[in-house]
């Protein structure tokens, strides 16, 4: 039996009337959701759908998306999950790239619009998918190896495509083993994940299921809606990027009162400032929990309990300036200077893309990326970043992806991406690029719906900067801290910000 039909089964089997799923006015209890997976992991196998193959999953977040991973995980399918805000030219490179064997996704959105790969799609809300969930028998038992490919998560490569990382059956439960020995949760837990469910934080919402947890759904973030969702579902527990966090205390403003039952919040993919969390503190008084990890080592290999936290100081020192200590399970060491992981949970390796698996994986450690140190009691520091990675609103944005885009527009000869500081966003892509001729008059325009037809609105420049040249090292590469530096120095990032 697979990972994901043993979370249902226990939960149907432990506590089979309690609500699984908050999806706005509908819910399904954990009892409902097993018989409804089994059903659609039914009609599934029907399309032609075998263990081994993969599927993309393209929606907002919604019940559906919840159902998908869980019947796919049952017959040993694997997941490809994309983001909402790809358009069809993204979403085909993921068919084409991953040899997936249908797309299952939200009607109308870019990526589904018009649907026009070469496999079986299979819809939200419409009657096919109303039936597959409610008129096939049950599922009968099926063996599923940890090993089993689970999920593919994209990243990124300096190719500028997207990597996909290899996510076992047993990855996604020793993770959760580790991260649910270390919370201890109660039984009353309503979970919210504000985060997209084609993130690597859709770990949290998986794991919270396994202790029995309500998870509550947003289609969407919006800081009113998640203050709403939170007094209306009752939330106890909820995951929110830094400035997710920054929005939702703008948006409840001077009234911060009446949160119910919110008793802890889970922060992570992007450092938190200082002055935030303490004002968050304040106006919530709610414990804070920090998750730090990466989606090639699991999505989760520390947390700085609340325990750890230190609310009474403008600068955090000790335990408190630290990501936490390693999850059950997981090692943490830093080898000249940048942090490896191992465990159980890391990934299996990076999607037809051996080089770049023998570079990040080593001997069964994961080189992060990131600086830090691991101090005597097990704390992990953080002290910089080695990858150039632009952290938006707590999604990542991969320069060699956007620049790949620009260098396609015949009028570019050069293109460099960098992130520029924003309050509200943490970071906005910033375009320098080389014309290749002199007539530049209408080339941001042609740039800009350029990125809008091949890039998810969140990856696209805020600014294009037209440049003779690109400034470049002793080696001959491009100095990208020199073009960041220019970046910082202007007030064009914060001035476009909401594109």
């Amino acid at each position: 039996m697979s990972w994901m039909a043993q979370l249902l089964e226990r939960g149907r089997q432990r506590h089979g009337d309690r609500v699984a799923v908050l999806d706005g006015e509908r819910q399904v209890t954990y009892a409902e959701l097993d018989r409804r997976t089994d059903s659609l992991a039914t009609t599934f196998l029907a399309m032609g759908i075998e263990r081994g193959h993969r599927v993309a999953v393209v929606s907002h977040n919604r019940l559906e998306v919840l159902e998908t991973y869980f019947a796919l995980g049952k017959i040993g399918a694997a997941a490809v999950p994309v983001h909402y805000g790809a358009v069809a030219d993204e979403v085909a490179a993921v068919v084409k790239e991953y040899g997936v064997s249908a797309v299952v996704g939200e009607e109308g959105l870019p990526g589904t619009a018009d649907h026009p790969f070469d496999c079986p799609v299979l819809l939200y809300g419409s009657s096919a998918y109303a039936e597959a969930v409610s008129c096939r028998p049950r599922l009968p038992a099926r063996e599923v190896p940890d090993d089993e490919l689970l999920f593919v998560l994209q990243t990124s490569a300096t190719t500028g495509r997207p990597k996909g990382v290899r996510v076992d059956h047993r990855s996604l439960r020793s993770v959760t083993l580790g991260y649910l020995a270390e919370v201890m949760p109660e039984t009353d837990i309503v979970f919210l994940h504000c985060g997209p469910l084609s993130h690597g934080a859709m770990v949290f919402p998986l794991m919270y299921m396994a202790a029995g947890a309500t998870v509550a759904l947003m289609r969407m973030f919006s800081p009113l809606e998640c203050l709403a969702t939170i007094r209306r579902a009752q939330v106890t527990h909820l995951f929110l990027v830094p400035d997710m966090l920054r929005f939702v205390l703008k948006a409840q403003g001077s009234s911060r009162t009446g949160l119910g039952r919110l008793r802890e919040v889970i922060y992570g993919a992007a450092p938190m400032p200082r002055p935030l969390l303490l004002e968050a503190r304040a106006a919530w008084g709610c414990a804070f929990r920090q998750a730090y990890g990466l989606t090639e080592a699991g999505g989760v290999v520390a947390t700085l309990p609340p325990a750890d936290q230190d609310y009474t100081t403008g600068e955090a020192r000790g335990p408190a300036a630290s990501v936490g200590r390693a999850l059950l399970g997981t090692v943490i060491r830093s080898r000249d200077g940048e942090l490896w992981v191992r465990g159980p949970g890391v990934m299996s390796g990076y999607w037809n893309d051996p080089g770049a698996t023998e570079e990040t994986l080593q001997d069964g450690w994961v080189r992060t990326g990131d600086l830090g140190t691991v101090d005597e009691q097990g704390y992990v520091h953080l002290t910089g970043r080695v990858k150039d990675v632009i952290v938006r609103g707590g999604q990542k944005i991969f320069p060699t992806e956007v620049e790949h885009v620009l260098l396609g527009h015949p009028a570019v000869r050069e293109a460099c991406v960098v992130g520029t500081p924003s309050e509200e966003w943490g970071e906005l892509p910033f375009a320098y690029v080389v014309a290749a001729d002199d007539d530049t008059a209408a080339l941001d325009a042609s740039l800009r719906e350029l990125t809008r037809r091949h890039l998810a609105r969140y990856k696209r420049p805020v600014h294009f900067e037209v440049v003779a040249s690109l400034p470049r090292n002793a080696a001959g590469k491009v100095d990208r801290k020199n073009l960041r530096n220019r970046a910082a120095g202007s007030d064009r990032g914060n001035e476009h910000g909401e594109r």
